[in-house]
């Protein structure tokens, strides 16, 4: 059996958070020519952010948008979804080439965006997608691990090292993304994992899917559940059991995102989280390097029932609740104007004079 040392990976520690200059962009909120708390949840993040930066004048001048792709051994033979394996490879080129979803809204509020091919079966034609393939497709998690340590190792470090290079480039925020189909059947089962609950209370619908499927959805994640309970303890407590369970229950591009997330905390940049896929990658990165969530800033509740769990045992309340459920980091990205408000309005807004803070000649 696979053990973590001989995938040689190190998993990186959050930056430290001073709580401290929460209070202290609290305090200049406060001040604002405005009514205290009035920008309602928005003020929490502004602050997350504050204490990010370590400044009162907290900024994002350039965030990037990091989406990762690749497919799911369990979807080959199985109706979990309502579109088959072809469908990746179809929504990676328009993703690459600025005409899905997310990257016309990304192109829309001047958001760079890159695509990586960590673990597609086919590969897409478009010559703007990184192709670094660890694997054609993770295997049937039903009937052993969806990934190798090793594998998984690998997909962990290219989401690492994409946060990498997007802060090279200057990025000051990422915004992460998936594509893959029959990746909601990972999440799901990532998701009953870490939290400790039922398959019935984290699986959904996905892409749409009728009762059927979605009964047969339920008993695929119970059934790899059960398979992963049997191996996991055979792995020691710490880095290589979440390691393994990773890569029993995940996907390659899920791997790459738990990555980039540890990796955006390691070297302080704030991250923009999408809906439950991205969700659960956010949860294990903190459940294995804890204080990770002082990074995390949720964009909106996705429909899946698992993503408000997820959101609640982060401690974190989404910008937008609209009902969607595109995926590949749209709903981040329609959350990423809301929060520049914010920004833009803490720093341009006049401070109140003593006289009106004080309330005086106010009836």
């Amino acid at each position: 059996m696979e053990s973590l040392a001989q995938t040689d990976l190190h998993l990186p520690s959050p930056r430290h958070v001073d709580p401290s200059w929460r209070a202290k962009l609290q305090a200049r909120l406060d001040a604002l020519a405005k009514p205290t708390g009035s920008l309602g949840s928005l003020e929490p993040v502004l602050c997350d952010i504050a204490a990010i930066q370590t400044t009162e004048h907290p900024r994002v001048r350039r965030p990037f948008f990091l989406l990762f792709a690749g497919d799911h051994g369990v979807a080959k033979d199985r109706p979990i979804s309502r579109y088959g394996q072809h469908v990746t490879e179809e929504m990676v080129n328009h993703i690459a080439s600025g005409r899905s979803v997310s990257t016309v809204l990304a192109r829309s509020f001047g958001v760079p965006w890159r695509v990586y091919d960590v673990g597609m079966v086919s590969t897409p034609s478009h010559p703007d997608v990184r192709r670094c393939k660890v694997a054609a497709g993770t295997r049937d998690f039903t009937r052993g691990p969806a990934m190798t340590l090793d594998e998984c190792a690998a997909a962990i470090r290219i989401g690492m090292q994409a946060v990498r290079d997007a802060r090279e480039d200057g990025a000051d925020l990422v915004i992460l993304g998936e594509m893959g189909i029959g990746n909601t059947t990972a999440a799901s089962a990532l998701s009953a994992w870490l939290l400790g609950v039922d398959v019935d209370l984290v699986v959904g619908t996905g892409t749409g899917i009728h009762e059927q499927a979605l009964a047969e959805k339920r008993l695929v994640v119970r059934t790899a559940l059960s398979v992963w309970r049997d191996r996991a303890p055979s792995f020691p407590q710490g880095d290589a059991r979440w390691l393994a369970g990773l890569a029993h229950l995940g996907g390659l591009e899920l791997a790459s995102i738990c990555g980039a997330v540890l990796e955006a905390a390691a070297i302080g940049l704030p991250v923009l989280l999408d809906g439950v896929l991205v969700g659960a990658c956010a949860l294990w990165a903190e459940r294995t390097r804890p204080g990770v969530r002082d990074y995390l800033i949720a964009g909106h509740l996705s429909p899946e029932p698992a993503h408000a769990l997820l959101l609640g045992e982060l401690r974190k309340r989404p910008l937008l609740d609209l009902g969607l459920r595109v995926g590949e980091g749209s709903g981040a990205l329609m959350a990423w104007p809301i929060l520049r408000a914010g920004l833009d309005v803490l720093e341009g807004t006049a401070i109140f004079s003593e006289r009106a803070r004080s309330g005086r000649d106010v009836e």
